[in-house]
């Protein structure tokens, strides 16, 4: 029986549906701190409820090229570490320092999902953790906007393969200032379905639910990221021939961006 969905975070992406300016400035630091909490009921494969909960923090350099179509993204690790209780080993975290990621921004400022720039096994194990760190920002948002989207996602890697589609409502809350710089505050709204596949050591899981979240960012009148937080909580079950009858999963993130400069 599984005790912890690690392929499994990518529960939301923070994206808004308006034209973008180009961001400024073209690299930034961030620091991205993550908590994941699980809980299983195992009781109907006599297992009892589990319980796992872990922390990380990543510090990353993000910076922007003009490109055909809209800008191209590069996310670069310059260091990864999880408390002692992180299913993803130390030597791991470690390895991802100086790993790269790439992401486009089309005309419009959407970003596509955020992908390693080489397929390598320690890539694939920390991308989830990275995936939505990045929302959709522009210069010039007013207060009193409002807009909605839906995406989907889908984090895969051999056998390991999740969707999660997401309805997002989004409201351009009220001018603000967020570690000394003027930017108005957005705040979000979304739910979102989940359905996939992952491997597991008593064999294939299918995983399927339901999932809310709230959240708000920042963003500086020239279309900077200044960072945010938010969190999600899905209410999930997982079946296999490890249990008669499919285990409630529930699962939480919280996650915060900082921009350091």
């Amino acid at each position: 029986m599984p005790t912890a969905l690690i392929g499994f975070s990518a529960l939301t992406a923070l994206l808004l549906a308006l034209p973008l300016s180009r961001l400024a400035p073209p690299t930034t630091k961030y620091r991205v701190d993550q908590t994941l909490t699980q809980e299983v009921d195992a009781t109907a494969a006599g297992k009892g409820k589990q319980s796992v909960s872990f922390t990380t923090q990543s510090y990353l350099t993000v910076s922007f090229a003009d490109s055909a179509g809209g800008q191209a993204m590069r996310v670069v690790v310059d260091s990864m570490r999880g408390d002692s209780a992180t299913p993803i080993p130390a030597a791991v975290l470690d390895s991802a320092k100086g790993a790269e990621f790439r992401a486009f921004l089309d005309r419009a400022g959407k970003p596509s999902p955020l992908q390693p720039a080489s397929r390598t096994p320690n890539a694939a194990q920390v991308q989830g953790l990275l995936s939505d760190f990045f929302p959709w920002v522009r210069a010039g948002i007013k207060v009193g906007e409002s807009w909605a989207d839906t995406s989907a996602n889908v984090t895969a890697d051999g056998t390991d393969s999740v969707t999660v589609r997401r309805i997002t409502a989004y409201r351009a809350a009220a001018n603000d200032t967020h570690n000394s710089r003027k930017a108005v505050r957005v705040t979000t709204d979304y739910t979102s379905q989940v359905a996939g596949t992952q491997p597991t050591p008593n064999g294939p899981a299918r995983i399927e639910g339901k999932g809310t979240g709230k959240g708000a960012y920042f963003v500086s009148s020239d279309g900077q990221y200044l960072g945010g937080n938010w969190q999600l909580q899905s209410a999930l079950k997982i079946s296999g021939a490890f249990a008669e009858q499919p285990l409630p999963v529930t699962l939480t993130q919280t996650t915060k961006v900082t921009a350091l400069r």
